[in-house]
């Protein structure tokens, strides 16, 4: 019972919230969303998350495994990362949103290991987001399928490659949705998976399908750019070899009433409009050309087409994103890897124009990859400075962009001063992992910081001693090298691990094991012993796999704790960490969930890089989160308090201008709905997160008295306002 009392007690201390309050200026320009944590291979959906009758946005990053969310507001995209918790946590590689059985809710479509899987959106009016994963029937055994079934020679799976993406559109024009997709085996040809459902049923509902054509379009696709039509692929050998990942979008691109095809592949640069010069039921392609025309969409490897209505218009734009699982070109620029292109045109006859290649990103901290954040406080005035490592920019050189805290100590404000700190992108390699720790002993704080060599791929442990102790001065930018080379997915953390003065390592193995490696001493020689090659029984582990480590007192009892960030985007805490010895305690539900009121553990994005930072002068510091996707996340430490029986609940202006904005407020989850005093009812309920001001629509409302309704755990609030 006293274990579980001080288990109890130690997880009341790490508690977190995602924050997003401090404003951060680049370029001149203050962003939007700094703290969305940045995107690489971006799959666009369109959805309503919360109710409110408008489109929001959902985006899968295939390179982080994530999805982020984005709250329409106002007709400017919020990011809202409470809603990511609401999907289901076994999508990986690819996610399509699509309405199947039409009632007005998109559908989770996404691979497993042998075929398609559905969730069934299953939401009700003014609930939260909920999910029901689908089965499918085998008529002809009698059992369950997980996956989608198409009836071919027999009845079976639809079957993709690993880095494939298909086309789950409605082909026919019948209401239901068609699936295109590519063999993922020789010959490399489109099939036609006709849903049958308003054929045979009458309703779009069914998801039955029948394979009616192995060769849709009359073409097979035999290497970059090179298709055969109306003939196979010839190839030394006597066959091709080009299995790799493919994507299709299927849609009306020249307004003739026939769905053409956008085509590209994993080893190819371009996207391709294969133009159907047929029916959508007899498509014939005779040749591939650059889409769109006149500023084509060229990417290093890769790039997938999405066509979704991101600019509120009403009219669908062509979105378009590298497929990549991760870094597979040295010069892959991913601060740009979201192509906007508006549509000018119409939905059954665009017109695309390039309006920018930073969709997104252009208001978030955005570094490229593999954000590497670290804090120190540079110019001595009192405050923490915010530093951002790299993987590499467009010339794949690892930098640190300098973000200087323009605010306080307790009211931080972050502007970018500089994308490639003391010029380091001179040393032409790549993954920079900065960390500032006196590690010479001399009592002045030093730029230590990994780099890995593009020829050899060996990673070196660098630094360049520093001339003060409370503040960042060089005499000479020297680059120093120490005697510790390691693999480039291992990370180190510089730490007194064993407190007798000197810089020890503690080193996250790429295969989820943490090393301990003690500094043998003295300060100036640098020499390192392995103590523990599975320090505190951290042996390892796939699921720990790419671990980063960080050290701090979190939760301000005078002892430090350990934090781990691992490939799966988890955070986990190790109170004391001196004191667990090999059997430690893990804690990883430290992230408040606002729609279930508790704490739970998040996928914050693959391969996490976790630091921490007092940046509110607080008594216990916040986490900060460096992503895969070149962006950072700042957990705020909420102390876990419980929240008092009535939510507080601030309207402001009150009273407000028919012109102007009515803003909410609240310490919790809420669902709000307005009505007049005679009780019409004038919107639905709409989903307000916690501690995040959320604009509710009251622009436009005749002068009067007006009642927000507010609804949380079966009981009702009201709240009075006035519009003048």
């Amino acid at each position: 019972m006293l274990g579980a009392l001080l288990h109890g007690n130690a997880w009341a201390q790490f508690t977190y919230e995602i924050d997003q309050s401090i404003p951060v200026e680049a370029g001149g320009k203050r962003l939007a969303m700094p703290w969305a944590g940045g995107l690489n291979s971006a799959q666009i959906n369109t959805m309503d998350l919360n109710g409110d009758g408008q489109e929001d946005l959902v985006v899968f990053d295939r390179a982080s495994n994530k999805i982020s969310t984005f709250l329409n507001q106002e007709n400017e995209y919020k990011y809202h990362p409470e809603f990511e918790q609401l999907f289901p946590a076994d999508i990986g590689r690819w996610m399509l949103l699509r309405d199947y059985n039409c009632d007005s809710r998109k559908d989770i479509f996404f691979p497993i290991s042998n075929g398609i899987a559905v969730y069934k959106n299953t939401t009700s009016p003014g609930g939260d987001l909920s999910w029901e994963r689908l089965k499918f029937f085998r008529s002809t055994s009698g059992l369950y399928s997980e996956v989608l079934l198409t009836m071919g020679f027999s009845l079976t799976n639809i079957a993709l490659g690993t880095g494939d993406i298909p086309s789950i559109v409605d082909m026919d024009g019948d209401g239901d949705l068609d699936i295109l997709h590519m063999r993922f085996v020789n010959p490399f040809s489109v099939q036609y998976h006709k849903n049958m459902g308003m054929e045979n049923f009458g309703t779009c509902d069914s998801l039955a399908y029948e394979r009616v054509d192995q060769r849709w379009g009359g073409f097979e696709e035999c290497d970059c750019g090179d298709f055969a039509f109306g003939e196979a692929c010839t190839a030394s050998g006597g066959r091709t070899n080009h299995n790799v990942g493919k994507t299709l979008l299927a849609l009306d691109a020249n307004g003739d009433g026939n769905k053409d095809l956008l085509f590209s592949e994993e080893d190819c640069p371009s996207l391709f409009l294969l133009e159907n010069k047929g029916t959508t039921e007899s498509a014939i392609m005779d040749e591939a050309n650059f889409f769109p025309p006149g500023s084509p969409a060229f990417m290093p490897l890769f790039p997938a087409a999405y066509f979704e209505d991101v600019d509120f218009d009403g009219v669908p734009d062509l979105l378009v994103s590298p497929a990549v699982f991760g870094r597979t070109s040295l010069n892959n620029p991913f601060t740009h890897s979201v192509w906007l292109y508006k549509n000018t045109g119409t939905g059954q006859s665009p017109n695309f124009t390039l309006v920018k290649k930073d969709f997104l990103q252009d208001e978030m901290i955005e570094v490229g990859d593999y954000a590497y954040p670290a804090f120190v406080d540079a110019d001595g005035d009192g405050d923490q400075d915010l530093f951002i490592g790299n993987y590499g920019n467009a010339q794949f050189r690892g930098v640190i962009a300098f973000f200087e805290n323009v605010g306080s100590a307790s009211l931080p404000s972050f502007r970018l001063v500089t994308d490639d700190y003391l010029g380091l992108s001179i040393l032409s390699r790549f993954s920079m992992r900065p960390q500032f720790i006196d590690i010479t002993g001399d009592g002045n704080l030093d730029l230590a910081f990994l780099l890995t060599d593009g020829l050899n791929l060996t990673t070196s442990l660098l630094y360049i001693a520093g001339t003060q102790p409370n503040a960042i001065s060089f005499d000479n930018l020297e680059v120093k090298s120490i005697d510790f080379q390691i693999g480039n997915s291992e990370n180190i953390l510089l730490a007194d691990i064993d407190q007798d003065g000197l810089v020890d390592i503690l080193l996250g193995r790429a295969n989820g094991a943490l090393e301990y490696w003690r500094n043998t001493g003295p300060a100036a020689a640098l020499a390192f012993a392995r103590q523990d090659n599975a320090f505190m029984g951290l042996s390892p582990s796939l699921a720990r796999a790419n671990l980063n480590a960080s050290i701090a007192d979190l939760d301000n009892d005078g002892r430090e704790d350990l934090l781990i960030g691992d490939q799966n985007g988890n955070l986990t805490v190790y109170g004391d960490f001196r004191a667990q010895g090999h059997s430690p305690q893990p804690i990883t539900e430290i992230i408040y969930d606002r729609f279930r009121g508790t704490y739970t553990g998040k996928n914050l994005g693959a391969r996490i890089k976790p630091t921490v930072a007092n940046l509110f002068n607080s008594d216990k510091p916040s986490i900060v989160v460096g992503t895969t996707g070149g962006g950072v996340l700042i957990l705020k430490n909420d102390g876990g308090k419980q929240l008092p029986d009535q939510p507080e609940i601030h309207l402001y202006p009150n009273p407000v201008h028919s012109h102007e904005k009515l803003s909410v407020l609240v310490d919790r989850g809420l669902l709000v709905q307005l009505f007049t005093l005679t009780g019409q009812k004038l919107t639905e309920p709409l989903f307000v997160a916690a501690k995040q001001p959320f604009t509710v629509p009251a622009n436009g409302l005749a002068p009067g008295m007006y009642i927000a309704r507010f609804t949380y755990g079966g009981k009702v609030y009201g709240r009075k306002f006035v519009v003048r």
